[in-house]
This record gives C-alpha cells, structure tokens and sequence, in this order.
C-alpha cells in the first residue's frame, strides 16, 4: 500500500479558487473589453429579439431572412437618429465654450461674487518685474505642451464607436440567425432529462427577464423623452428633440442619467434664457416628469416581479462603468436582471436573488 497522503479540498482553500478566478476572469473582461463589449452587448440584444425571430418563422419568414430584418431596422434607426441629431448636437458644442463663459459671469452676477481677477493678474506682473530687475537675465525656458484638438479627439472616439457597433450587429445577426443552435447544443450535453428540462426553463426565463425589461425600459424611457421634448417647446428651449433624445438615452442608467440629465438641462436651461428664473424652469419641469416616471409609471408597468434593489443598482452601474465605461452603466441593469432571473430559478443561488430584489 501507498503511504502518500491524499490531498483534501477543504471549503476555504475552494472558495478561494473560485474568488481568484472570479478575479482573473473580471481583469480579462476589463483588459479586452474592446473585444468583450461587442460580444456582451449583441448577447443582451439578442436576447431581446429572439422572440421576434421566431415569431417572424411561425409567419414562414426564414430564420436568417427574419435575423438581417431586424438588424437593417435597428442599423436603419440608428443611423437616421445620428444623422438627425448630429446637426443640432454639433451647433450646441461649437457655441458651448462661449456660453459657459457667459454662463459663469451671469451666475458671478446674480451671486453678487465678482472675483477682481485683473488686479491679482497685475499684482504677479509686478512681483514678476520686480524679480527680473534684480539682475536676472536668463530668458525663461518656454515649455510646449502638444495636446490633441477636440475634433481630433471626437474623430478617434467616433470611429471607435463605429467600428463596435459594427462589429456588435454583426454578431447579432449571426447569433440570430443561428436561433436556438446554442441552447441545443447545451441540451444535447446534458444526461438527464430533468437537467435539460431544466435548462430549457432557465433560458427561456433568463430571456423573458431581460426582453420583457428592456422592451418596457425603452418604452418608458421613449414616452420621458417625448414628454421632456414637448415641455421644451413649450417653454422655448430650441433644438426640443436633441434633449428629448438625450433624457431618454441617459435614463437607461438609474439614477446617475438623471443626474447628469438634471446637469445638462440646467445648463441649457441658463444658456437660453437671461432670466435665471426662467432657466432654471428647465430643470424644474424635467425633475417632476422624471419623478412622475421613477415613482408612478415605472413601478406600475414592471411590477413586482422585475424590481430591484437600489443600492445594488447603484452598485452594478459604478462597477460596470469603471470596467467598460459609459457602455457598461448601460448595460448594468440589463445584467443584473439576468443575474437575478437565473437566481431565482436555481435553488443554490435564491438567497442572492433575494438580495438583489428590492
């Protein structure tokens, strides 16, 4: 017989492995997120449009015929609302450095606060004159910072973009396209029948959750955004549909893109109206169309079923957006709905599905 002792896996030493790879697989996902983005972002889509898929086959429409439809119609969609859009967005960034220029005067006005910055300027000239007549005559050394232009920077940022959303639909027409072919696959590798029955439940209900949130989200969000662009009009704020648009892209990220929706219509708000009264009007209207949303028409749509957390939503969009950016807080909830829906139907993870509940 062999004395060598046989090695043990204790919990800890399991828990452990699993935390370091939990670690190594989030650094991976960050270091490549160019290369994940586009895979995460057209699994999600493709989890929305499923249905349509096969719905669209039940109408005799071939699968791959029913998969190029949607994605023309999203590419279509997208490309007319940028080429819509980019006019008035390119306006408001040409006269933005001016108007907050005017912006701060008129809030140091109104303040009463108006900082003497000539006299502090010429007080520095004289100490500068006084220093350089003490018989220093060595010229200083002039320092050039080479820095990149604002429409060089949007460029790079515009053609990165374009190149994901390429590369992200795609992978959405080949994942829809390919239908079922996965799900398949994974039944095809399990053994017992109530695995791949239960498997099959899993999917369908991780797909439900996160089309049925998504879908409602985007109407929310469209009919917010319709109601901020009327309000715009009525009060005589021009280019109503750029800031309708923008309300309604941001409030896909709870909480944060109200906040920064509450940001930019102040200031948009105070850059079109002299009175300060008036602009701050702005805000003010978009504040109570977004809690009428938040805490009325959200909750009675949804339900019970799809809320979550808070404080974890919070979480979720600040961790998503430190690993890829403004796509991750977009993506955030619609990954924390899928997390949740898989943990409710698994019996080991309910106790977390609880805690991501609200």
């Amino acid at each position: 017989m062999s004395d060598k002792p046989h090695a043990h896996v204790t919990p800890g030493s399991s828990l452990a492995v699993s935390g370091l790879l939990l670690v190594a697989v989030l650094t991976v996902m960050h270091l490549a997120r160019d290369v994940v983005l586009p895979v995460v972002v057209a699994l999600i889509l493709s989890l929305v449009f499923l249905p349509a898929v096969r719905r669209m086959k039940k109408m005799y429409i071939p699968v791959p015929l029913g998969a190029a439809l949607i994605v023309l119609g999203l590419l279509a969609g997208f490309a007319g609302g940028i080429y819509n859009l980019a006019e008035p967005a390119s306006a408001w960034l040409d006269k933005a450095p001016q108007g907050l220029r005017d912006l701060g005067v008129k809030l140091r006005r109104v303040a009463g606060q108006v900082h003497d910055v000539t006299q502090a300027t010429a007080k520095v000239q004289d100490m500068t004159k006084d220093m350089a007549s003490g018989g220093s005559t060595v010229k200083p050394q002039e320092v050039t910072v080479k820095t990149t232009t604002l429409a060089g920077g949007i460029f790079d940022a515009a053609r990165g973009f374009a190149l994901a959303a390429v590369s992200t639909l795609v992978l959405l027409y080949f994942l829809l396209a390919c239908g079922d072919l996965f799900l398949r696959k994974t039944i095809a590798a399990t053994r017992r029948l109530a695995d791949k029955e239960r498997a099959i439940d899993i999917a369908r209900q991780v797909e439900a959750g996160v089309s049925t949130y998504l879908l409602t989200v985007t109407l929310i969000n469209a009919g917010l955004g319709g109601a901020v662009a009327m309000a715009m009009v009525l009060l005589g704020v021009p280019n109503a549909v750029l800031w309708g648009v923008m309300v309604a892209v941001l409030n896909f990220v709870p909480y944060l893109g109200e906040i920064a929706s509450v940001s930019a219509l102040t200031i948009v708000g105070l850059l079109t109206f002299d009175d300060v009264g008036h602009g701050l009007l702005v805000p003010g209207v978009f504040v109570v169309l977004s809690a009428t949303e938040r805490y009325l028409v959200t909750p009675m749509t949804l339900g019970r079923q799809l809320s979550l957390n808070p404080v974890v939503i919070v979480l979720s969009v600040l961790f998503w957006s430190a690993m890829w950016g403004v796509t991750g807080a977009l993506l955030a909830v619609p990954i924390l709905v899928a997390l949740k829906t898989l943990c409710d139907r698994v019996e080991r993870l309910k106790v977390f599905g609880e805690f991501l509940a609200a």
